[in-house]
């Protein structure tokens, strides 16, 4: 680590400046509010970077367990190049290593990529982001999710996704309850779509079916009837080509700039399974 570089964890004062870093990056979905979410779950994850006492970097890693994620990686543009970016990310990965993490997650952009893999990182299949218009339509055995809902819609979640994300579940249906749809087969739910919104668009995911549960885009149609004639956007991973597919039938494309999900350690299994059909963003899965 640098002579002047100091790491220590973020505090509440915090928060404005990371979402000054976001916003600079052009991570519209990344907002205050989604800074706050990781704050709120463990602030001991959420990390700041200061060089000759000014901050000029943050980073974000997500305890799983077994596995972990780490996202919102940045760096000052004037303090690249200096070993800040690396320090950060591996001192993310020792800090789940320690919780007792066997394989650490990202989503890495392009041109980051040799950084991660300089680090230990290695490639385990691509991040597309899609983006489309889709007609609204609120089809059996869709309906809106219910705060009773999310017991269950958990525990689908966990079992496809492979990791407990209640906590940012719960968050995102308390932030745009408005935006959660589920599916039924009796009483049980055979899955779920939670999404959000920002100016001029609308984001999908995650979006998650239990296997054979059929009419998948109905889901997809259910979010699209907040849409009011915005773009929606999502991620889906490479290896669930039925969902490529499903969204391409629909008329989104992938963005060429699309990252790749990576992992370091035993791992390379989290998110990947064919139910997770969009995933619920780039830093936690």
């Amino acid at each position: 680590m640098l002579n002047n570089l100091s790491l220590r964890e973020m505090q509440k004062a915090d928060l404005a400046f990371a979402a000054e870093r976001t916003a600079a990056e052009g991570w519209v979905s990344e907002d205050l509010s989604t800074l706050e979410g990781f704050f709120l779950h463990d602030h001991h994850g959420c990390l700041v970077a200061k060089l000759n006492q000014q901050r000029v970097g943050i980073c974000v890693a997500t305890f799983y367990g077994k596995s972990g994620f780490i996202g919102e990686l940045i760096v000052l543009p004037e303090a690249r190049g200096r070993g800040v970016g690396a320090s950060l990310l591996n001192h993310a990965v020792q800090r789940l290593c320690k919780r007792g993490a066997e394989a650490v997650y990202l989503d890495g952009v392009l041109n980051a990529v040799g950084l991660y893999e300089r680090n230990g990182f290695r490639k385990v299949t691509r991040s597309w982001r899609f983006s489309g218009y889709l007609s609204g339509e609120l089809d059996h055995p869709v309906r809106r999710m219910l705060p009773g809902d999310l017991p269950q819609v958990s525990v689908l979640d966990r079992a496809c996704f492979g990791a407990d994300r209640r906590f940012f579940l719960e968050r995102r249906f308390q932030l745009y309850p408005e935006l959660g749809y589920v599916m039924i087969s009796g009483d049980e739910i055979m899955g779920y779509i939670l999404g959000r919104e920002g100016r001029g668009w609308l984001s999908a995911g995650p979006w998650v079916v239990r296997e054979g549960a059929g009419k998948l885009v109905a889901l997809l149609h259910a979010l699209a009837l907040q849409a009011e004639g915005r773009p929606i956007s999502l991620g889906i991973l490479d290896v669930n080509q039925e969902a490529i597919r499903l969204v391409h039938a629909l008329g989104f494309t992938e963005r060429a700039d699309s990252p790749w999900r990576m992992v370091w350690g035993n791992g390379g299994e989290l998110g990947t399974s064919t139910s997770c059909y969009a995933i619920g963003s780039g830093a936690k899965g």
